[in-house]
Order: structure tokens, then sequence, then C-alpha cells
């Protein structure tokens, strides 16, 4: 199998949906939105969410697409924090079961963060709940580092949602 890895395009909002909707399924409890949520959300949202990811300078969803089909089959997006100036924080990670293991995920990171890089950030955090055990190793792994940090998970406050940055990111 061949993937590419890129930014994801405004025309690909109905594809974009799918695989956050996808997303929300197959693991509820990692993001902060419910696929209730996020179904109910119009046309309207996903094409103008599609449209920044798309073309934003501070904002970015980068895709994996499978080369023979054209499916997205994962996501990663960098977005600027939602209330600390000058931090990039990661968003939305998500790869389909089927091809997890395919060195997917570390691609995505890269791409992602190389246009956090350019934008004004001088830090780039992610937030990972206290039980994703899964994926709190792999961001170890790729160099994320536990800052001592947390806040409960907005959709389930018996969890903790632990911030991690990337010291290596300036």
């Amino acid at each position: 199998m061949a993937f590419i890895v890129r930014r994801t395009t405004a025309e690909e909002w109905r594809e974009f949906r799918e695989l956050r909707l996808e997303a929300l399924l197959d693991s509820p409890n990692n993001y902060g939105q419910t696929h209730e949520q996020a179904s109910a959300l119009p046309d309207e949202y996903w094409q103008e969410r599609a449209q920044s990811n798309a073309s934003a300078d501070d904002r970015a969803f980068h895709v994996a697409v499978d080369d023979a089909s054209g499916k997205l089959v994962g996501m990663w997006g960098v977005f600027p924090h939602f209330d600390r100036p000058g931090v990039c924080i990661v968003l939305g990670v998500y790869v389909q079961p089927a091809v997890r293991g395919m060195d997917l995920a570390r691609r995505l990171m890269h791409e992602s963060i190389a246009f956090a890089r350019t934008t004004d950030a001088k830090e780039l955090l992610l937030l990972v709940r206290d039980d994703n055990y899964r994926g709190r190793r792999f961001y170890e792994r790729e160099g994320f580092e536990f800052t001592g940090l947390a806040e409960p998970h907005n959709l389930d406050p018996t969890h903790e949602l632990v911030e991690m940055r990337y010291p290596t990111f300036r």
C-alpha cells in the first residue's frame, strides 16, 4: 500500500467530515466532541472548516490518502491554542485501524510540525486523555514530553487531558 501525506483541500470537506465522524465512533473518549454533536453540524460548518484548514496561515489539517483509492485514512491538525498566544496545539489525530502501524501517524506528525514551524508559534502542545496509553506511548516515542499540567476532559470529568509539549519545536 502506498499513501500520500498532504494538507487537506477545501474541496474534500465531505471526505474530511466522514473521517472525523469515523474517528469519533472509533475512539469516542479521545476527542472533545461526540459523534452526535459533530453529526448535527450543517454542511456549511464543514465547508468553512475545510476552507480554513486548507488555506489559513496559522492552522492546517494534514491527511493521509490511500494512493490507490484516493480515500482519506488519517488526519492530524495543528491550530493556534485556544487561550495561549504563541502556542500551537495538536488536534484531531486519527488513523484508521486498518492502516495503523504503517508509519502514517509519524508522517502526519512530521508534516504538521513542519507546517506549525512556519507560524509565529513558539511552542507546540497537545492534550491526550490520561487513559489513552497507546497515544501517550506514541507521543513519547516521537519526542513529546509531559509538562505536568492537566485539565478535566470536557466530556468525562472523571478523566484528565494530560498536556505534552514538543521540546525541539523551536
